[in-house]
């Protein structure tokens, strides 16, 4: 018996186990994960980048304040392998409407940004601005850049590294862990059993008092369970009536070595940061190239939207054809030191996509059940407010204090009194 499991040891379900144990220093915490240790299922799979550029105030509030934690964390001397490189978004003629629409909404909150022109983009990136020319561009509907959008309060970290913290700091306050625990179900029980056959019935009152796990071990919470799943969302809540508002879909991330003279001077760029590499930037149609000096090489990949369906794979493997059709026509085009390239290695997870992009944060039904998910794809940049945010709604707190300072509503991430502004900067 805990005060309180959570389930899943993935970065959602650390940071919310953390800032629950520093928020209620007494209370009995479990954390337990079908995983042989923490971060083991997509968390250790993420191309792990920041930024808080965003329009949503709710996603650039908990982007802004989790970099500024993990800033923290790294400057104390816990290093994080945090880099402020930037982002850099590679603007072609047909996006330059809607990315208009979206820079015009940055200025009004404030948000800092700067303009690259195409000569610029061709001279440091070696990059292929006028595309007219190259083969088979005008029949795919490739089209010229016309401009770069760079952000500089934005960079990539490690995922371990950030897992290691958060876990040696719960192993220090005495927080409990159970790995390789498969949670078969979740027990549902009457407030107030009245010994009846077949209980719960479904005219009490029932809680989420705990969960079953693989041998039939049964774990149980006093107070609330906190379900932390990321992509096992969906199947895991639906069977007991509960809407994780989340969906899984396969993402992939392809290794390629910069072994060629050009592609080292790629990965090296200058002039867009400290760091004297090559900023996370994104090509037209969202391929995403992300540099990793410390393997010299660049890990590529690609969001697609329409066509994939919204299921999980176990394991998630990743498609060459993928590659081969979906990403290298688009990276050859624009960035032509990737010819004749090919992924040196690769692997998959998943996204848990909610409609709008904006985390999941709930208890649904007052069943002393939060549901923590739905972090599409930036469940690291905006992982230890989500935290925040699961902690506080936890202890029955109407805000979350962030890292920085500042406070946010966690009605903002729930279902009634959501934060529904559009975002406009989705990649």
């Amino acid at each position: 018996m805990y005060d309180y499991i959570v389930v899943g040891a993935g970065i959602v379900g650390l940071a919310t186990a953390y800032h629950l144990k520093r928020l209620s220093p007494q209370a009995s915490i479990l954390v337990i994960d079908k995983s042989s240790g923490p971060g083991g299922g997509d968390t250790g799979r993420s191309a792990a980048a920041f930024r808080a550029f965003f329009t949503n105030r709710a996603n650039m509030l908990l982007a802004k304040s989790s970099i500024e934690f993990y800033r923290r964390v790294q400057e104390s001397g816990f290093d994080l392998g945090m880099r402020f490189i930037g982002y850099l978004w590679l603007i072609d003629e047909g996006a330059r409407p809607r990315v208009e629409a979206a820079l015009r909404h940055a200025d009004r909150l404030g948000l800092p940004y700067e303009r690259i022109e195409p000569q610029v983009i061709a001279e440091r990136l070696g990059a292929q601005v006028e595309v007219a020319s190259v083969e088979g561009a005008e029949e795919a509907g490739f089209r010229d850049i016309s401009e770069g959008i760079l952000v500089k309060e934005a960079g990539i970290l490690d995922p371990d590294r950030l897992v290691d913290y958060y876990y040696r700091r719960l192993l220090d306050m005495g927080v409990t862990f159970s790995f390789n625990s498969r949670v078969e179900e979740f027990i549902l029980e009457p407030r107030r059993p009245l010994g009846i056959e077949g209980e719960p019935l479904p005219w009490q009152d029932i809680r989420v008092s705990g969960v079953r796990v693989a041998g039939g071990k049964e774990l149980r919470a006093r107070r609330k369970v906190i379900a932390a799943l990321g992509a096992w969302s969906e199947g895991a809540l639906r069977v007991i009536g509960v809407d994780s508002a989340s969906k899984p879909k396969k993402r992939q991330v392809f290794v390629v070595k910069a072994s060629t003279e050009a592609l080292r001077r790629l990965l090296y760029t200058r002039g867009f940061n400290g760091e004297g590499v090559l900023p996370f930037t994104i090509l037209p149609r969202d391929v995403f190239i992300r540099p990793e000096p410390r393997e010299e090489a660049f890990w590529v990949g690609l969001s697609d939207n329409m066509g994939r369906p919204f299921e999980l794979e176990e394991p998630p493997v990743p498609e060459e054809s993928y590659y081969t059709l979906g990403v290298h026509p688009v990276l050859t085009t624009y960035l032509p030191q990737f010819s004749e390239r090919y992924p040196d290695t690769a692997w998959a997870g998943h996204y848990d996509i909610s409609p709008d992009g904006l985390p999941v944060v709930y208890e649904p039904y007052e069943s002393d059940l939060i549901v923590a998910c739905g972090t599409s794809g930036s469940g690291i940049m905006k992982g230890d407010a989500i935290g925040r945010v699961a902690a506080s709604l936890t202890l029955g707190m109407e805000e979350a204090e962030l890292a920085d300072g500042s406070s946010i509503p966690v009605s903002w991430l729930g279902i009634q009194g959501r934060m529904s502004e559009r975002e406009l900067l989705i990649i």
